[in-house]
């Protein structure tokens, strides 16, 4: 994958998404030197909530069809972040 050269400080990674039971999505980043997964890597989480979750998605589409650019102000909504240093057996 090539860096996007707009994005300081890039390391590799693998991430994960995944639908909470009680609806929230759970975006999981595990970070290691190959972006491979391992057992014992940081772990960063960002859980947004199905309401900001559906926001999204709607504003990323209104940007869309409205023709935005990239250099267009984006759409900020709250979530929760979680980071692990050197989480050991990490989610899936």
């Amino acid at each position: 994958m090539t860096p996007l050269p707009e994005v300081p400080g890039i390391i590799e990674g693998a991430m994960t998404v995944i639908r909470e039971p009680d609806g929230r999505m759970s975006f999981r980043v595990l970070i290691s030197a190959d972006g491979e997964r391992t057992d014992c890597c940081d772990r960063i989480e960002l859980i947004i909530d199905p309401e900001h979750v559906r926001q999204a998605l709607a504003g990323t589409e209104a940007r869309r069809l409205a023709g935005a650019r990239a250099t267009d102000r984006m759409p900020t909504f709250p979530c929760h972040i979680g980071f692990s240093r050197h989480s050991v057996n990490s989610a899936p």
